[in-house]
């Protein structure tokens, strides 16, 4: 960086004076220049803040002269009518207002009083105001008042919080031909909005075309009153301060008073003109397009002289190097090359021709003559590296070998490297020079290499072999003294020829001796051993002695202290280097394994014990698992397995196999009175029952809290199942005692057999099942067989289940209403709605077709539910059609009444009370009812909804029911009414009937009434309404309509 700027200041020395006059004059020119740029920019300046202050003026003056007029209007309205009315000021006012949106209020006030003002919400603490009070309205009031002209004051707080000024103009009546003082017109208008409109504060900007196309000037902008020239105010508008800053003044004539208006640019008047900068940078520019120019030529010449100068200095230089090279060369005998990489052509001096063993040529040898003078092996290695050197831009290095004229090999280096000639060709310059003496000098001290680095690596692998050998013998040294210690060995050697025993310490030890030499003589050895040892021991010694054979021995050893250890001792027979036969061995204690292996043994045998107990246990285990725990029979497990393996060893099923499935009858009853014990009591007199009748190869099984199932295997026939069936149901049913109470119970017996056809024991099972079923539900205490029809009979009752399901679904559950009748008038007094099934393929079914399969399948309450809308709703379209039809009964099933949430689906239906009624069957009603009933039918009484008791009679209801649940109607049974023609004892019960009827005052309906005669009877009993086929089936929806139209009018007259 510092030599480019000393060489920047040495090419500019030279024109350094010239230059220097050229600034002074154009700087010079450009001072003058913008100073009077600056003084034209503010006169400009001046000239448009005046022109915008008289804009803003005349639109202050504008918008205020405009609420004067407008005020000056409404004035002379009261000028004329002075008693104006305040719905007319109202009128008024409210024009007034909209036309000018700035005033926010407006009053009179004769006598300065204010009596009327608009709008009066929010102003009413206005009225009686009295503007003489306050000095600010009241120098306004009079002014206006001295000069007949109105007046503006201000600004002044307004209730809202906003701010705005006083408007007053005063109102001259005319009374008898002169003009009269009445008093003041007051409004009031809003600062802001004034301000706003005049253009002084941004509630949308004006637009140039607004503006005749005034271009805008940004200023700052104060208003103060000076209509007192002593007692100027402060601003009212804007910043007092901006009148100490040389503003641009006007003032502004009012009604009232004098403002003074003062206006300043928006940044001030010491802002710079925008063209400042441009001609700031113009003068710079126009100053380097005069001085660069100067600058260039002078350096420029001034460095021409400088280069021919050194152009001179180096050429002499160059000649004292290239001697100085030469000499050089010479002496070390390095030749140079050159290359055309364009034409190939090689360029040698004459140490090049001597390095390659050729006579001296005219320094341009061909490629061959060099390839010739290159060893064969070296050739293709020497003409890759120079082409990888060109081809990679590389300096060129290699070495090869050159065979001389006399066979002799000399190696030869070179290096080069690519450049660009003088003539503008791309060549390969380089060096070569003899490296034979270095080669060779290499090739020796390498040879000497391997050999010095062959004998070290053998001398290091002995020596490593060596600390390897001590340190594995060390290690074992160690090893075998840790080994011994941490076990507590002692070792031991005799010397059988000598005599002479050796004990290291471990050995004294372990017998309880003291360590003195190590000698320890035979007599010491033999009295440490159990007396009970030491035949044994002198035994195995000899034995080893004489045979050679290892010596292993355990014995007890009789410590000082009276404890028994016991030793065990390993030795071996060695024979010493001098012929000496030695027995060397170890000792340890084996006390703990001794004892360990008496815990094992004790162990073992009481493991043994446990062992025949848990076979004991799993044998108990198993037969619980395959057993029932009270009765002792076969559980449903076991049951299972012997069907399996029955099945299994009759390849194609269960053939020639009978299955009785019995079922308790009245056992709960006996549980729940007599508690479980009894229940258990009677189990195990069944089970014992079952196993005294079948045969000694049959099984007894109990399945299930009271189900039994025997399997006979190859039954003679059905007479004998029959027979057994009857023994078993017969026994059953005598008395059982049990703690002095006489317990009775009976049987159902569902029998199924599998003849010569295979069949799957899971279906067997199945069809005793239902077999049991039609047993009990034949009346229990009997025995069924499976059959082919039964079978059918239940699939057509599932069929039918699935369809009534299906049914609920797709609505084909509908109401058939069969009318009821006033049996003094014959007029239609209701209708009991009836459950009808518009089967898909039978047509329509009636309750006898479906119902107990509906209660099998629990919607019952589902189908009931769906009548009763279908009622409610049908209803209405008699209603709609005219059909006065007074009450509609509906049939709700036992299960439903007892359900909890009943009340509750019934909220929200639409009827009058007494439309609806619900017939509840008279078993329900019995003197003990359930609460949840209860409650239900007094909930169901409070919705409106009237009760009626169906098929009174013929059931359990009592005086007390009728006392306690107190339904509307009573409906007498089919059964009753059927006989009144021809049996006075049954028109002495209907009688009956209807009286407490009566007297409970509960109405009565005669249903099944079949003929006009038996319509007849009951009236003259006292019945109170007739249903039955004398008047009509039930009917459909169409059906009822039609007969409502015709027959029930005709039946009526």
């Amino acid at each position: 960086m510092r030599h480019r700027a000393w060489a920047l200041a040495r090419l500019a020395k030279p024109s350094l004076f010239p230059a220097f006059i050229a600034v002074a004059v154009v700087f010079t020119g450009g001072y003058f220049f913008e100073q009077q740029n600056r003084e034209n920019f503010r006169n400009e300046l001046n000239s448009n803040v005046q022109n915008e202050l008289n804009l803003v003026s005349l639109r202050l003056q504008s918008e205020i002269n405009n609420n004067i007029t407008a005020l000056r209007g409404f004035a002379n309205s009261f000028a004329v009518d002075p008693n104006m009315a305040q719905p007319l000021f109202d009128q008024l006012a409210t024009k007034l207002l909209i036309q000018n949106p700035q005033m926010v209020r407006v009053s009179a006030a004769p006598d300065a009083v204010i009596r009327m003002t608009f709008p009066l919400k929010g102003n009413e603490r206005m009225i009686g105001t009295d503007f003489k009070k306050f000095r600010s309205s009241r120098v306004a009031i009079d002014r206006a008042e001295s000069r007949a002209k109105p007046i503006l004051a201000g600004p002044v707080r307004l209730p809202s919080g906003r701010t705005g000024f006083n408007l007053f103009s005063p109102v001259f009546t005319r009374t008898d031909n002169s003009l009269v003082f009445w008093g003041f017109m007051e409004a009031v208008i809003d600062e802001r909005d004034i301000y706003t409109n005049a253009g002084l504060i941004d509630a949308g900007k004006h637009s140039d075309e607004a503006d005749g196309g005034h271009r805008h000037t940004n200023i700052q902008l104060a208003i103060r009153d000076v209509s007192v020239k002593n007692s100027i105010q402060d601003a009212f508008f804007g910043d007092t301060d901006l009148f100490e800053k040389s503003p641009v003044i006007r003032q502004l004539q009012l009604p009232g008073g004098t403002w003074e208006l003062a206006a300043i640019p928006a940044d001030g008047w010491a802002q710079e003109p925008a063209n400042s900068t441009w001609l700031e940078t113009a003068i710079f520019i126009a100053a380097a397009i005069i001085i660069i120019p100067i600058f260039l030529t002078g350096g420029f010449v001034n460095e021409r002289q400088r280069n021919i100068a050194k152009l001179r200095a180096r050429e002499r230089e160059l000649l004292t190097v290239s001697h100085r090279l030469n000499l050089a060369l010479e002496s070390s005998k390095i030749g140079i090359w050159e290359i055309d990489l364009d034409t190939q052509t090689r360029s040698w001096d004459e140490r090049m021709y001597h390095l390659h063993g050729l006579p001296p040529g005219g320094g341009d040898p061909s490629y061959a003559e060099w390839r010739g003078s290159v060893h064969q092996d070296d050739i293709r290695a020497a003409s890759l590296t120079l082409f990888r050197a060109l081809d990679e831009d590389l300096e060129y290095r290699s070495q090869y070998r050159v065979v001389m004229a006399d066979g002799r090999i000399h190696h030869v280096r070179n290096a080069g490297s690519t450049h660009v000639g003088a003539d503008g060709k791309a060549k390969i310059t380089g060096i070569s020079w003899d490296v034979t003496d270095d080669v060779m000098m290499t090739e020796q001290l390498r040879t000497a290499k391997a050999v010095a680095d062959q004998k070290n690596a053998e001398l290091e692998d002995a020596l490593t072999g060596l600390s390897e050998r001590e340190q594995q013998l060390e290690a074992i040294t160690r090893r075998l003294d840790l080994a011994l210690d941490s076990y507590q060995c002692g070792m031991w050697e005799a010397d059988l020829d000598a005599g002479v025993t050796y004990w290291d310490e471990r050995m004294h030890q372990l017998y309880g001796l003291t360590y003195v030499d190590g000698i320890t003589s035979h007599e010491t050895w033999i009295n440490t051993i159990h007396p009970d040892d030491r035949e044994e021991t002198l035994s195995s010694v000899g034995h080893t002695i004489s045979t050679g054979l290892p010596y292993v021995q355990a014995s007890r050893v009789v410590l000082t202290d009276g404890t028994i250890r016991h030793i065990r001792s390993v030795g071996k027979i060695h024979e010493a280097p001098g012929g000496n036969r030695k027995l060397i061995g170890i000792a340890f204690d084996i006390s703990d394994d001794v004892l360990l292996t008496d815990e094992l043994r004790t162990a073992k045998a009481m493991a043994e014990a446990k062992n025949g107990e848990l076979a004991d246990a799993k044998d108990r285990i198993e037969h619980n698992a395959l057993h029932d725990p009270l009765t002792g029979l076969g559980n449903r497990r076991m049951l299972d397995k012997e069907l399996e393996a029955l099945s299994a060893a009759r390849k194609d099923g269960l053939q020639n196999i009978a299955i009785l499935h019995i079922d308790l009858d009245r056992f709960k009853q006996i549980n729940d009175t007599l508690g479980h014990a009894a229940g258990d009591a009677m189990l195990v007199h069944a089970s014992k029952i079952l196993r005294a009748n079948v045969r000694a190869g049959d099984i007894v099984a109990r399945i299930g809290g009271d189900e039994f199932v025997v399997l006979a295997a190859n039954p003679p026939s059905k007479i004998f199942l029959s027979s057994l069936s009857e023994r078993i149901i017969a026994q059953m049913r005598q008395p059982v005692d049990y703690n002095g109470f006489p317990c009775r119970f009976g049987v159902s017996i569902g029998i199924a057999c599998a003849g010569n056809m295979a069949i799957d024991e899971r279906q067997l099972l199945v069809n005793a099942d239902i077999a049991l079923y039609r047993a009990k539900e034949s009346g229990r205490n009997r025995h069924e067989f499976f059959t082919e029809a039964l079978q059918a009979e239940i699939i057509t009752t599932k069929r039918i289940a699935d369809e009534i399901l299906e049914g609920i679904e797709q609505n084909q559950f509908v109401a058939w209403y069969q009318p009821q009748f006033d049996a003094g008038t014959l007029r239609l007094s209701g209708v009991e709605a009836l459950v009808r099934w518009n089967h898909p393929r039978e047509g329509v079914l009636t309750p006898d077709k479906f119902l107990h399969i509906a209660e099998e399948l629990n919607v019952v309450a589902t189908i009931d539910r769906i009548v009763l809308d279908r009622s409610l709703i049908d209803a209405m379209r008699w209603a709609a059609l005219g059909i006065d039809v007074p009450k509609i009964s509906v049939n709700v099933s036992a299960k439903r009444l007892s359900d909890d949430l009943l009340l509750n689906s019934l909220q929200g239906l639409s009827f009058k009370p007494g439309q609806l009624s619900f017939e509840l069957v008279e078993s329900i009603f019995l003197d003990e009812s359930d609460d949840i009933v209860t409650a239900n039918i007094e909930g169901i009484k409070k919705l409106g909804i009237d009760i009626e008791i169906d098929d009174f009679g013929t059931g359990h209801t009592s005086i007390v029911s009728l006392l306690k649940i107190k339904p509307k109607r009573l409906k007498i049974d089919r059964q009753l009414v059927a006989p009144i023609l021809n049996s006075r004892n049954e028109q002495a019960l209907i009688r009956s009937i209807i009286e407490i009827g009566r007297s409970l005052g509960i109405e009565t309906v005669a249903e099944g009434v079949e003929t006009m005669e038996h319509a007849e009877m009951l009236g003259l009993l006292g019945c109170d309404l007739l249903q039955g086929y004398a008047f009509a089936k039930p009917l459909s929806f169409d059906k009822f309509v039609e007969f409502a139209n015709k027959d029930a009018l005709q039946l009526a007259s």
